[in-house]
């Protein structure tokens, strides 16, 4: 699954994603989905010949954080690893004042 997703998908495949979600069981828990089965049902109709020129965004992890690189935009959209929001810096250069402020109040890499 994993392959597929990073390799063969382009924005506009029609997917059908089976599993089932694990709800929280406390507040500050994540709600997780956890996948069993991805099946390709149809390649976008403009599909590139190369499937890597249609990425325009990329997932980068700075230590507990993750955060959404596009190439579309200047924002980036920043979670914790456990799923938690984080918040929208408006530049990259602006990302180490979003996760300090979501530092000083929620605690180093806290929910």
């Amino acid at each position: 699954m994993a392959a597929l997703v990073l390799h063969d998908l382009v924005p506009g495949d029609t997917l059908r994603v089976t599993g089932h979600f694990r709800l929280p069981r406390t507040p500050g828990e994540p709600m997780w989905l956890d996948v069993t089965e991805l099946a390709s049902l149809r390649s976008a109709p403009d599909r590139p010949a190369d499937p890597a020129d249609a990425v325009t965004a990329m997932l980068e992890r700075y230590g507990p954080y993750v955060c959404v690189l596009d190439a579309d935009t200047e924002q980036v959209p920043v979670w914790t690893e456990t799923g938690a929001w984080v918040g929208i810096a408006d530049t990259v250069a602006d990302l180490s004042g979003l996760l300090d402020a979501y530092e000083q109040h929620h605690g180093v890499g806290g929910e």
